[in-house]
Order: C-alpha cells, then sequence, then structure tokens
C-alpha cells in the first residue's frame, strides 16, 4: 500500500516547480529590452515511477507517479545565428570604420567646394598667366606672391590634418587592443564560473549570454574563430593562434615600429609574432593608418614636390625685374646635407646613398624626330620581394616622344618629359613600400648612347657609367648641372611649401621674363627688358597643360583628378559595403531574436498558466489535508 502522505508530496512538488517557473517567466520579463538576453525555459519531466522492475518489488499495481520536476533551466539559443552574427560583426566593423575615416579624409580635402587645393592651384596658375601679361607692374606679382602663400598654406593644412587623422588611427589601435585584451580576460573569468557551475551540475544560462556578448564584441574588433568542439573550454582564434583557451589568455602586446615612424604593431606576447587580422575595426584601422592616409600623404607630398619643382626648373633660367636670375620661386630643403645628395640611411654616421629626385639632360632635342639609335635601358623597380629588372628598348626608328612614353607605361619608378628648354628629364615617383624612399631615382643605366651622347644625362653607357643610388659619389655619373639637378626633399615636401626668402622678401626678383639668346646658342641668358612675361607664361603652362609628369599622370590636373577619384570610389565603396553589412546584421538579429527574444505576451500566457497550476497544486494539498483530517480526527477510533 502507498504512504498516505505520498499525495502531499507530490502536491508539495508542484508547488516547488511552477514556483520556479514563474520566478524564470518573472526574469524573462525583466530582461525583455536586454537584447543578448536569451528567454529561458523551464524543462519539466515527471518524476520516476513506483515501482523499479525487480524482483523484490512490492506486489502492489506499480509504474505509480510521483508528481513533476525540473529537469533544467534551459537557454533558449541557437549557435549556427550566433556564429553567423559573429563573422558578420567583424565586416560590419570593418567597412563602418572605414566608412568613418575615409568620409574625414574627404572633408580634409573638400572637394568640390570650398578652399580646395585644386582651387588653390587654379589660382595661382591664373596669377601666373596674369603676370605673363603685365610682367612690369608691382601689383601682379604681389598677387604671384599671396597665390603662392594661399596654396602654401593649404597644402601643408591639408598634410597636417591627413596627418593627425594617421596618429589618430594608431591611438584608437591602442585603445581596442587593450581592450581586446581585457574583454580576452573577462572571457576567460566567465569561462572559469561556467567550468565550475556546470561541473555541479547547473546550467550557468546568464554567465553563457554575457560570454556570447563578450564573444560578439571581440568579433567586431578582430575576425575570431570560435571552437566550441570541446565540452569543457571554450577556444577564441585570431588567425590560426589561440588568443583563449578555456581558463587561458595569450595576451596581444602593442610594440613600436621603428621602420613606420614608431607606430604600433600587435604582437603576440608569448612568441613576438604578428598578429595576422583579416577583417574587424582593428584591422580597418591598420589599413587605413598604413595604406590609405600613407597613400593620400605619399599623393600630396608628390604634388607639392612636383609643383615645386617645375616651377624652380623654370624661375631659375628666366630673369626678374632687377635682372638677377637661378632664384628659386619656391624654398628647396633637400634630404642630404651635402651638395652631393650622399645620406645615412642606416645610422652609422657614413653617407651609403645618393638621393637624386630629378635630372635633365644637357642637349636641347626635338622630341618628334627620330632618334637613330638603338639600345635598351635599365631600370630597377621596387616591389614586394625586392627589386625588379625593368628593361626599355629603343630603336633608331623611335621618336624621343614615343621612348618617353614607353618610360612612363612600364612604371619603373622613374618617369621621363621633356622640359621648357626641349631638354629630356627624369625624376623619381614615391615608393609605394617604402616612403622613406619617396622620390629617389634608384638606377639609371643605358646599352647605347640615348641617355649618354643624345640626351646628355649619363656620362657613360652600360654598368660603368650607370647611376645606382645605393652607392655614394654617384652624382658624378651625371652630365647635367647642378642647376640641372634637383636632390630629393626631406620627408613630407608638403609640410614646407614656402616661397623661397629670395622672392618673398623681393617681388622684383620673380623671374617674369624668359630673356633672349644673344649668341644663337639656344641659351636664354640675357634679360629681355621689363615687358617680357614669357617665363610667367611657361610656369602657367607647365602648371596646368605641360606634361611635367606629376608621378604617372601627365599634368596636375590629371594628378589631383586622380586623387580625387579614387578617393570618392574607396569612400563609396565603404559606404555601400557598411550599409550591406548593416542591413545584414538587422536581419540576422531580427532572426536571432524571434529565437532567443522575450515576447511578452507570451511570457504572460505562461504566467498565468503557471500561476493556475501553482493554485491547483496548493489545492491538490488542501484536500488531501482534509482527508488526512478525517482519518486521523473523524473516524471515532
Amino acid at each position: 500500500m502507498g504512504s498516505t502522505f505520498q499525495g502531499i508530496e507530490i502536491g508539495k512538488r508542484g508547488l516547488s516547480v511552477h514556483q520556479q517557473a514563474i520566478q524564470t517567466t518573472g526574469h524573462n520579463i525583466s530582461n525583455a529590452d536586454n537584447k543578448h538576453y536569451a528567454r529561458q525555459r523551464v524543462v519539466m519531466n515527471s518524476m520516476d515511477p513506483l515501482y523499479e522492475p525487480a524482483f523484490n518489488r512490492a506486489e502492489v499495481p506499480g509504474q505509480i507517479g510521483q508528481g513533476v520536476k525540473i529537469s533544467e533551466i534551459e537557454r533558449v539559443r541557437d549557435n549556427f545565428i550566433d556564429d553567423r552574427i559573429i563573422d558578420s560583426s567583424s565586416l560590419k566593423e570593418y567597412w563602418g570604420k572605414k566608412n568613418d575615416y575615409l568620409y574625414q579624409v574627404e572633408t580634409v580635402f573638400n572637394e568640390p567646394t570650398g578652399t580646395t587645393l585644386r582651387s588653390m592651384m587654379d589660382q595661382f596658375w591664373s596669377s601666373w598667366e596674369d603676370l605673363s601679361n603685365y610682367p612690369e607692374e608691382t601689383a601682379h606679382r604681389a598677387v604671384v606672391q599671396e597665390k603662392a602663400e594661399a596654396l602654401g598654406s593649404r597644402m601643408e593644412d591639408v598634410y597636417r590634418k591627413l596627418s593627425l587623422l594617421r596618429d589618430q588611427s594608431n591611438r584608437e589601435i591602442e585603445s581596442k587592443v587593450n581592450h581586446l585584451n581585457t574583454v580576452a580576460e573577462n572571457i576567460k573569468s566567465l569561462n572559469e564560473k561556467i567550468t565550475k557551475s556546470q561541473a555541479l551540475g547547473d546550467n550557468p544560462n546568464d554567465l553563457l549570454d554575457r560570454r556570447d556578448e563578450l564573444l560578439q564584441e571581440l568579433a567586431g574588433m578582430a575576425d575570431i574563430t570560435i571552437g566550441r568542439s570541446d565540452e569543457d573550454e571554450l577556444m577564441v582564434f585570431i588567425g590560426q593562434q589561440i588568443l583563449v583557451q578555456g581558463q587561458k589568455v595569450h595576451k596581444i602586446d602593442l610594440v613600436g615600429n621603428p621602420n613606420n615612424d614608431g607606430l604600433l604593431d600587435l604582437k603576440w606576447s608569448e612568441t613576438g609574432d604578428t598578429v595576422l587580422l583579416r577583417k574587424g575595426s582593428i584591422q580597418a584601422l591598420y589599413e587605413i593608418r598604413d595604406r590609405i592616409l600613407v597613400e593620400k600623404i605619399n599623393a600630396v607630398d608628390a604634388l607639392a614636390i612636383n609643383a615645386m619643382d617645375v616651377i624652380n626648373e623654370i624661375h631659375k633660367d628666366g630673369f626678374g625685374l632687377n635682372g638677377k636670375t637661378n632664384l628659386n620661386f619656391f624654398e628647396s630643403r633637400a634630404l642630404a646635407t651635402n651638395t652631393f645628395g650622399e645620406i645615412d640611411t642606416d645610422g652609422d654616421g657614413l653617407n651609403d646613398k645618393t638621393a637624386v629626385f630629378r635630372v635633365t639632360g644637357r642637349t636641347s632635342l626635338d622630341a618628334d624626330r627620330p632618334i637613330g639609335i638603338s639600345g635598351t635601358m635599365r631600370f630597377l623597380k621596387v616591389s614586394p620581394g625586392g627589386e625588379t629588372e625593368i628593361l626599355v628598348p629603343y630603336s633608331k626608328d623611335d621618336t624621343l616622344n614615343a621612348v618617353i612614353k614607353r618610360i612612363n607605361r612600364s612604371e619603373t619608378g622613374v618617369v621621363a618629359y621633356m622640359s621648357h628648354d626641349n631638354q629630356l628629364a627624369l625624376k623619381a615617383t614615391t615608393n609605394p613600400l617604402d616612403k622613406k624612399e619617396n622620390f629617389m631615382i634608384r638606377h639609371l643605366e643605358d646599352s647605347g648612347e640615348l641617355l649618354v651622347g643624345l640626351t646628355g644625362i649619363l656620362t657613360a653607357a652600360g654598368v660603368a657609367g650607370s647611376f645606382d643610388y645605393r652607392k655614394v659619389g654617384e652624382i658624378n655619373k651625371f652630365q647635367a648641372n647642378a642647376q640641372d639637378i634637383t636632390l630629393t626633399p626631406m620627408y613630407h615636401p608638403s609640410s614646407f611649401f614656402k616661397m623661397s626668402e629670395d622672392v618673398r622678401n623681393n617681388p622684383a626678383n620673380i623671374a617674369a621674363a624668359r630673356g633672349k639668346d644673344v649668341n644663337g646658342s639656344g641659351d636664354y641668358n640675357s634679360p629681355n627688358g621689363q615687358k617680357d612675361g614669357s617665363n610667367a607664361l611657361l610656369i602657367a603652362a607647365a602648371l596646368r597643360e605641360k606634361p611635367v609628369m606629376f608621378d604617372y599622370s601627365k599634368t596636375t590636373d590629371d594628378f589631383y583628378n586622380s586623387l580625387i577619384s579614387r578617393l570618392g570610389t574607396e569612400a563609396r565603396e565603404a559606404k555601400q559595403e557598411y550599409t550591406t553589412q548593416n542591413e545584414l546584421m538587422v536581419e540576422l538579429e531580427n532572426m536571432r531574436q524571434s529565437v532567443m527574444g522575450v515576447n511578452l505576451d507570451e511570457e504572460m500566457a505562461n504566467m498565468v498558466q503557471f500561476q493556475q497550476s501553482y493554485n491547483a497544486s496548493a489545492r491538490m494539498i488542501s484536500t488531501l489535508n482534509e482527508m488526512l483530517d478525517t482519518i486521523i480526527n473523524r473516524l471515532g477510533v
């Protein structure tokens, strides 16, 4: 016979289970606005019945129910959706960070309206054109000075703001990596608590929710992979390296890179290996800092040094109102402290390279006539693996213009053009891999006579007469006069775009006059009067029309249009990708909330149901109490 009090035990279990169910419902309701909370559900199972099959069991009807029990409080969540959200978070934050910074870069250039580099260049060009019509008037010379100062201020302002953005991105990398380490430590602490709780047979649902929230936050900073195969420890990977393994964290250190202006790189603390990233906000900041902003700063530097050099080149050949000549219009600051262009790059106190930006040949030529000689020019182009040899052949039927186009299309790191005196000029471009070697001619070599006897650039043909920047004393390999050689400028020439003191202090020194060729030698070596404005016209043409090669673009307009066009394309791509990823995240979040989100109507219905069940269990106990009272107090025994 069963126990008299068995029914009370069943009722008590019903009270306890439904009380816990009501408390869980209340927990769900209170977290309804917590988007990282996964609703919890009480899983009820019946107790093991009486009796277990055995030979010594009581001879009574078996499988008598013993009420209800809570087998677990489960978390309603879909790990597959969570993993998709983690992957999408990396892409969303990657494009979001790029979008933010590219918008700021666009603001720096402020195209197409406002006080822009383009408008300043146009006004500077117009001032030279006006001066060519009124070369004798001091007022027009003052306008040239004013527009030069305005252009210089704007150029320096663009450089300064881009540099500040680069510093800002570096500080943000530092902040995010420190936060990443903190999040990893928090995940480790939660892993420890979760493991202990599970060892006791509990479901640490709230701790698991907090860990999933931290994993999503971590995914926004770096492209992580989560290993869930081991039930005892959760693992988080960045690339092929483990960041978190159960209750152990592999920390990431920030190390200054002396080859990158001391900016910070990410290294694994234990091994010193570089942290490899593909997505996430930190990778976006890396690309912004070390590629996008470097490209834009290099472009502004290229615009500055090429504009200054081409104007100085023409200006030195002209004459001022006072007859002075061979004066620079813009201040020239060479990387080398000597006239030979020799610099010390390894810091041992000895010069080891020759840094030359431009060299112009001695011979004036008709670039449309066949050159009548054959040979091959050899250049060294910088590449990720070191240097690549580029050979540019020429034949006797080629014109000099055809050879110039061939050099420029080869993108060897050296561009060619015809100067205002119809002389071949060669100058260096930016170095895409090492900004410290920007505007350095790396190698010039000619097996024939084009760079030697024809144009008058090199002193001798072949390897013996070649110019190589990795040696000192190489400036002696040029035939050109000192005034036809421009040494490599100091780093970031856009940061000191200024008029020379000769011109700034005395506008009469502005060489608007071309002069005249007295002896028919082709050298305009004598002043030609105050009405001569032909040199100012040459400068205006060089700024706007003449293909004097600004990096691989023919003119200033081509170069600047390419710069702004590329920036616009990058910004538009970042915005579109961010919008796409953001919309995808919204869809995934909606899918996740449809599974784990708290529905208040459903919870209210559950609460009413559990309340009624609780009341019924209480009523059952009350009824059993009355029955026992009858047995105990009213049988009249």
